[in-house]
């Protein structure tokens, strides 16, 4: 009667689906493709996978923190992951900051296979993304589509744009005239919730992956609780992202020119999930080398996250074994830094199941582009200071511009 019942249940949920157009849930894959960040740690923090990991492909994912917190680098490495998937990249360059040398340099992209944008208004950075997926999806039906959008926090409205078009001393017929109207409260706010409702949409029908980059800004007269909000997006954007990733400048990467003169050659960085539909929420990795001139080291991070995996296991202070499932059957032990948060090369290339590679050739074929970055070494000459202020961060934004 079980087994009869049973039959008569697969059969009926069948039927269920056909009739009403649904899916039966076993059925789903909840993400079709992860978008490679350029970092395995922050690939894991994303998807839960290190190799074929990243930012969820067809969904929203809204990276945010400070200024000079390398949000917009890794917006760029997305869309080298995108290119390296044969996907089609797309940048809506909104601060018109865009320097294609450092996003060659930085990020290793092919300059010939993007298309930037620098819409004016929030209504045309969505118009602008509207067209940009319709046009690929009735050109090519299959690959993947990334779109950064850097960033939400410094788009005016089509109304507060029209604003730079009154003459001097404007009169109340001519605002009206120009402008159409006063600012009403929570005006990009609302625009932005009602462009998320078609864009969601727009992603789901399409497979289209969307990146909005966001800035944080001190709240006004705040005593307790955060002191922190986003310039952009009001709640719908917290709403509607799929994934939320917030990063923050840990430390500045330096080379010692005398006593007294530094040069800075790139920041260390702090990436935390704080939001996540495909994977554990509130991971966070800490040690990401990003620098100027060679971009993300792919297995800085990399360490606390194989021991939040269980793919590792901590023995003592700087000794680790590497899990029966992941060595082989071997007893495989080796020594890192918890501060340094990396693991030897050597040891990812004989064990590369570690990081979801399939061969030592796969993991090599990956690490290629980021060589120049993995190579770099502190020393007595280059050293990590801690990042102390305003006036750090103004040096550093000169650097990424």
């Amino acid at each position: 009667n079980m087994a009869k019942r049973k039959v008569d249940d697969d059969s009926f949920f069948q039927d269920l689906e056909n009739q009403t157009g649904g899916d039966i849930v076993a059925k789903i894959d909840s993400v079709k493709y992860f978008v490679d960040t350029g970092n395995l740690a922050i690939n894991y923090i994303c998807s839960g996978k290190f190799m074929g990991g990243g930012i969820p492909g067809g969904k929203l994912t809204e990276i945010y923190g400070p200024s000079s917190s390398s949000k917009s680098l890794i917006g760029t490495n997305i869309l080298f992951g995108c290119q390296r998937q044969d996907g089609i990249a797309i940048l809506e360059d909104c601060e018109n900051s865009a320097n294609k040398e450092f996003i060659q340099k930085a990020s290793h992209c092919d300059l010939t296979k993007i298309v930037r944008h620098t819409p004016q208004s929030l209504e045309d950075v969505f118009l602008k993304m509207y067209k940009s997926i319709e046009f690929v999806r009735s050109k090519r039906k299959d690959c993947p589509i990334a779109i950064v959008y850097d960033s939400i926090g410094v788009s005016p409205s089509a109304r507060e744009l029209r604003e730079v078009k009154l003459p001097e001393n404007a009169s109340k017929a001519d605002f009206k005239r120009i402008v159409g109207g006063n600012e009403q409260p929570g005006e990009r706010a609302k625009i932005c919730s009602r462009e998320f409702r078609k864009l969601n949409t727009v992603m789901e029908t399409n497979d289209a992956t969307v990146v909005i980059l966001n800035q944080t800004r001190s709240k006004i007269g705040v005593l307790y609780g955060n002191p922190t909000t986003t310039a952009g997006g009001g709640n719908a954007l917290p709403f509607y992202a799929s994934c939320r990733l917030e990063t923050s400048t840990m430390k500045k990467i330096e080379y010692k020119i005398s006593a007294k003169k530094t040069k800075i050659l790139g920041i260390n960085i702090r990436v935390k999930n704080v939001k996540n539909k495909t994977h554990t929420p509130f991971i966070s990795t800490e040690n990401i080398q990003l620098l100027f001139e060679h971009g993300i080291n792919p297995v800085s991070g990399l360490l606390s996250c194989l021991l939040d995996a269980n793919r590792i296991v901590a023995k003592s202070a700087g000794n680790f074994v590497i899990a029966d499932a992941f060595s082989n059957g071997e007893e495989v032990k080796f020594k890192a830094s918890l501060d340094k948060n990396e693991v030897p090369l050597e040891i990812l290339l004989k064990y590369p199941s570690l990081v979801d590679a399939t061969s030592e050739q796969e993991l090599v074929d990956y690490f290629e582009p980021f060589k120049d970055a993995m190579n770099f070494k502190l020393g007595a000459d280059i050293i990590e200071t801690d990042v102390l202020g305003s006036d750090d961060d103004d040096v550093i934004d000169e650097e990424l511009e």
